[in-house]
């Protein structure tokens, strides 16, 4: 075969594993002039309209820049600090993984110094399809000839740091454009956190009252979330003399409810899952909203879930079924004294009188168990300890446009009294859930102790994440992972 052809397979996998970039389209390329327009049409192959020309329009330009700006955040604002402060902590804790933790530690602060470097980061701001012509630049080294009339070589750091950065860029762009439902939160998120309100305690937040500085995007997920927690709001009420919520079953069955916990995801947060997944495809991200009922009583556990059923928050169809877990109970004995309260429940809202034998309770615990634990050991960062049920619905939400302008509706403004007088059209979407029960002891040992510190689990996505995007320049042996656990356990005893 002669030594111009070369065979292109490296199709399957991931291109967060890869450590450079061998693109077709840059084998005759043997200047910059022709490595630039190469890397135009590059971007072109990835959603950015070039009409088919050999340069960018200013706002595409502009994008591009947005992107790159962005993946520099992340990693200088997000990734790079937590990961710092979590192995100060390990390394001061002395233990055997030490040298570990301190290698982890001097590769980071590498890193930082290659991505600072300033004759880098001016490339990168001048052009971004500089990005492409680093990253590619170990194979065809001849792509910045005639760069500047100098025939400028690109050194293996910046080749490094180039291929690292469009990987995060690729993350970050795929939270963005590739699923739009996603996109929806994400922008909602932005919104958040550039006007200082909280992704967190959305449970208690008026959403009542959108702002009208919202752009589309943002409001659609808005919108979709006031629908869900105003759904959920009918049926539950505060006892402020005892400082509880019930949920109302509908039947005549309270179950109360100690806190509603809520937040929504980060773009970053969703970034790193994409990061940690292999496929590396938004459609797994299925969780931008999470709600967490904490109760008093573990016991409560399955009447709220039944409870939930009956009120049409959990459906059979609306559920992801690979996503259903339980870890609260140990086992199915464990399970007996909160199946035989939702029996008991269940008795009381068909009004009868009859006591369940212990061997139906045990029977039907077996089942609840084995149903609900299936899928206990599915995610390989997080702890056996954790301890709750939870599970991932695609919870339908109407949303009404005007039919003669098509604009989006607020719900609350909308109300039914006015819907005679002002024609619309409704269009179907779905809010991605992530619902969660636990009992206060439960969620507060698994939550914010030991390896199941939600701290101790996002370092361990992390560190996961930068032997993908610094695969070169950071390496975190998998064989560590049982030291590191055992000394998180001594961080949040």
């Amino acid at each position: 075969m002669s030594d111009t052809h070369e065979l292109y397979h490296s199709i399957f996998g991931s291109i967060l594993d890869r450590t450079e970039m061998t693109p077709y389209l840059m084998l005759w390329a043997y200047d910059y002039k022709t490595a630039l327009a190469q890397a135009t049409k590059m971007m072109g192959n990835r959603g950015f309209d070039i009409n088919g020309g050999d340069e960018l329009t200013t706002c595409e330009n502009n994008r591009a820049k947005r992107y790159v700006d962005m993946a520099l955040s992340y990693c200088h604002q997000f990734l790079f600090p937590f990961l710092k402060e979590q192995l100060a902590t390990l390394i001061g804790l002395n233990s055997s993984a030490r040298q570990y933790y301190e290698t982890a530690a001097q590769s980071i602060k590498e890193i930082e110094q290659k991505l600072n470097d300033n004759e880098f980061g001016r490339l990168v701001n001048e052009d971004p399809r500089h990005l492409f012509l680093m990253a590619s630049s170990r194979k065809y080294r001849h792509l910045f000839y005639g760069y500047n009339e100098i025939d400028m070589t690109i050194s293996t750091e910046f080749q490094q740091m180039a291929c690292a950065l469009l990987k995060v860029c690729h993350l970050i762009k795929s939270t963005e454009e590739d699923n739009q439902d996603i996109n929806d939160f994400v922008q909602l998120g932005l919104y958040f956190t550039s006007n200082s309100l909280s992704l967190n305690n959305l449970f208690d937040f008026d959403w009542k009252h959108p702002q009208p500085t919202m752009n589309e995007s943002s409001l659609r997920a808005y919108v979709k979330i006031s629908i869900f927690f105003e759904r959920l709001k009918e049926f539950i009420d505060l006892d402020r003399g005892r400082n509880l919520y019930i949920f109302k079953s509908g039947d005549g069955v309270d179950v109360e409810i100690a806190e509603v916990s809520s937040r929504l995801k980060t773009m970053y947060s969703m970034a790193t899952k994409l990061g940690n997944d292999f496929e590396g495809e938004s459609h797994i991200i299925k969780d931008p909203l999470a709600v967490t009922f904490i109760l008093n009583d573990r016991n409560d556990t399955l009447k709220l879930f039944h409870a939930l059923q009956k009120r049409g928050i959990i459906l059979q169809e609306t559920v992801v079924s690979s996503s259903i877990m339980q870890t609260l109970f140990d086992t199915p004995e464990d399970m007996i004294d909160a199946t035989h309260r939702l029996m008991m429940s269940l008795n009381k809202s068909g009004h009868n009188n009859f006591i369940p034998e212990n061997e139906e309770v045990l029977q039907n615990a077996r089942d609840f168990y084995n149903a609900l634990s299936r899928n206990s050991n599915r995610n390989v960062h997080t702890s056996k300890s954790q301890k709750k049920f939870q599970c991932k619905l695609n919870f339908p939400v109407p949303i009404h446009r005007c039919q003669e302008t098509g604009k989006l509706l607020q719900p609350f403004a909308y109300s039914q009294r006015r819907r005679p007088a002002l024609p619309c059209f409704t269009e179907q979407h779905t809010l991605p859930v992530e619902l969660r029960i636990s009992d206060r002891r439960s969620w507060e040992e698994s939550e914010q102790r030991g390896d199941s510190h939600h701290d101790a689990y996002k370092f361990r996505q992390l560190v996961s994440l930068m032997n993908r995007l610094f695969k070169d320049n950071f390496h975190f042996p998998k064989e560590v992972d049982s030291m590191l656990r055992e000394d998180q356990l001594s961080i949040y005893p």
